[in-house]
């Protein structure tokens, strides 16, 4: 292929003038920050990497490796203890990628390299599982000369949210809403795939040239399938942890929703929620007591941030948000701006797409774009998960086109076609899901959760409270016909085995 053949443009690389890494590169990697004091505070005789596309004149430096992988070298983005992070060049895409590197030291214990390796394909594992805006994306992975390697968006120009958690740096307060409502949505979208970071922390957030947040490391994350093997026990940074991290206890995605919280906390009063002398005593803060008072520490904050935060550290799960979503909901709630400022009108396309939604037949024209602008228009491909099995979601979702399959504990049980509604009774009653829902083919669905749903007008509040009571309905009178008159072992009319287990009249009650 001709772009196969193209060389990578010569740079001029500028090395070791970026902050330094964690041992196995869990910590800001794609940074341009100089590490010196005078590049720190913008003093002449700093030096920042250039881009690869830049200084062409100049010779490579003569420590690189020619390739790794597939991938020629052209330039160093960091270095730690236990290997580097290359700028590699796709020959392929034509882009630069961070090519991150964990070199397993021969004088390395067996334990220390086994865990190292394990993080290391553990990321791979999860984030690339993930791709959103705001996670940085994992494109390859592989092992060259036993050293395993991860290929990653190149994001130049970023810096850690370390950079704005001092108090003479911090940003302005409707800035930090917009980081963590952009992290909280990027929280929300991992958490439904089933995948929960465990190490949100100032560090691992990258702030990019133009503004925008991508969430790395995720090498401690827990992965969707129970049956993978991830990095168990107390692991990432205690001071931003969860009181039932902190203790070791199963997690779900509220940990990082918390952990999420003592980031926001932190960029808005320049300290943490919580520090101490010692571990042992850390533990014991964050699990038995409160953190200072926004109010009182920064008396000039809106009393809707002070409420955010403090529900966000809660030290029990269910007193915190329940999603991403629903922390996102809030802060938009909380600055208008998020947005948009006034809603965006939903396009043409999405309004034809809904209008054929029998739901929404009796739904007038103006209460149909009401609906759209305040849920979540979300697309999957097949094999996608949409709700995961076991997770704490109180949303309801419309199955706008597609097919998805209902999944309890690996088992098929019935399909669902556009038009279906599911997640209701986990809406309702604020249940967790008893079955995965996973989509067939290409799907549009419109998720709405409890806080979008209080900021609808009570008219269509209302649209919805009748059309659950008449699927309740429907479903009971079904499933005392399913009781009282046919075994499970006869057929239906249909010549299809009769199961209220697999009825797709009963299946949200499957999906409480």
């Amino acid at each position: 292929m001709a772009g196969s053949s193209a060389a990578p443009p010569a740079v001029n690389r500028v090395t070791d003038h970026r902050p330094a890494l964690h041992p196995c590169f869990h910590a800001p990697i794609f940074t341009s920050d100089a590490a010196t004091p005078e590049a720190r505070q913008g003093r002449p005789g700093a030096v920042s990497p250039a881009s690869p596309a830049l200084d062409s004149n100049r010779p490579l430096m003569p420590d690189l490796p020619e390739k790794i992988g597939k991938y020629p070298v052209v330039g160093t983005a960091g270095r730690g203890s236990m290997g580097v992070v290359y700028i590699g060049y796709d020959l392929f895409h034509h882009r630069d990628v961070a090519i991150k590197v964990c070199s397993l030291r021969p004088d390395m214990e067996e334990d220390a390299a086994r865990l190292a390796r394990k993080m290391f394909f553990n990321e791979a594992h999860t984030a690339g599982a993930l791709d959103h805006p705001n996670i940085i994306r994992i494109l390859d992975a592989g092992e060259e000369n036993d050293a395993p390697y991860l290929v990653m968006e190149f994001v130049d120009g970023a810096s850690t949210l370390d950079s704005y958690c001092k108090s003479e740096r911090l940003l302005p307060v409707a800035k930090v809403a917009e980081l963590v409502f952009k992290c909280a949505k990027a929280l929300d979208y991992a958490h439904r795939r089933g995948v929960i970071h465990r190490d949100i922390k100032p560090s691992n957030l990258m702030l990019t040239e133009d503004g925008n947040i991508k969430i790395g490391d995720f090498g401690v994350a827990q992965p969707p399938s129970e049956e993978s093997t991830y990095v168990m026990g107390i692991m990432g940074s205690p001071m931003y942890m969860s009181p039932e991290q902190l203790l070791d206890e199963p997690l779900t995605g509220r940990t990082d929703l918390y952990s999420l919280g003592a980031v926001m906390y932190e960029m808005l009063v320049g300290t943490p929620p919580f520090s101490a002398g010692n571990f042992t005593q850390l533990i014991r803060r964050i699990v038995d007591e409160d953190a200072p008072s926004l109010a009182t520490v920064r008396p000039d904050l809106p009393a809707d941030v002070v409420n955010i935060v403090e529900r966000a550290l809660a030290k029990k799960p269910a007193d915190r948000f329940q999603s991403g979503s629903d922390f996102a909901s809030h802060l938009v709630a909380a600055f208008p701006s998020l947005s948009g400022g006034t809603p965006a009108e939903p396009d043409a396309e999405k309004i034809s797409m809904a209008r054929k939604v029998a739901l929404f037949n009796d739904f007038s024209d103006e209460e149909l774009e009401e609906v759209l602008r305040v849920g979540d228009w979300e697309i999957f491909g097949p094999e996608e998960m949409i709700i995961k099995e076991g997770l704490d979601d109180y949303s309801f979702c419309i199955l706008i086109t597609g097919d998805v399959v209902v999944r309890k504990r690996g088992q098929d049980l019935t399909t669902l076609k556009a038009g279906d509604c599911f997640g209701e009774m986990g809406y309702l009653v604020r249940s967790r899901r008893t079955a995965s829902i996973v989509a067939l083919n290409d799907v549009h669905i419109l998720r709405i959760n409890e806080t979008q749903m209080e900021q609808a007008p009570d008219s269509i509040q209302a649209r919805f409270n009748r059309v659950f009571l008449k699927t309740l309905v429907e479903r009971l009178e079904k499933t005392s016909d399913d009781l009282t008159g046919q075994g499970s072992s006869q057929e239906s009319d249909a010549g299809e085995p009769s199961n209220p287990n697999v009825d797709s009249h009963a299946l949200p009650t499957h999906l409480s």
